[in-house]
């Protein structure tokens, strides 16, 4: 998929949702360890290194990640 900003090929991913959500490729998540790949998704402003933030609860499969323009095109009910 094409970024709709830029123009850039998109990186396929899931996003989990947490106190923050993060962004990964990883198809098998390590249980209570953050991905190595993860691109956390957060406030601009907000550098919180605080470990019990990382544990997913909701994941988003098929998001769409831009990392020139820092956007994410994902699908919701």
């Amino acid at each position: 998929m094409k970024c709709p900003k830029c123009g850039k090929e998109m990186e396929s991913g899931t996003m989990y949702m947490g106190k923050y959500a993060y962004w990964t490729q990883q198809e098998k998540l390590p249980v209570f360890r953050s991905p190595k790949d993860r691109v956390l998704l957060r406030e601009p402003g907000d550098d919180s290194t605080d470990r019990f933030d990382e544990f997913p609860f909701h994941s988003f499969p098929g998001t769409m990640l831009c990392r020139a323009c820092k956007i994410t095109v994902f699908q919701y009910n």
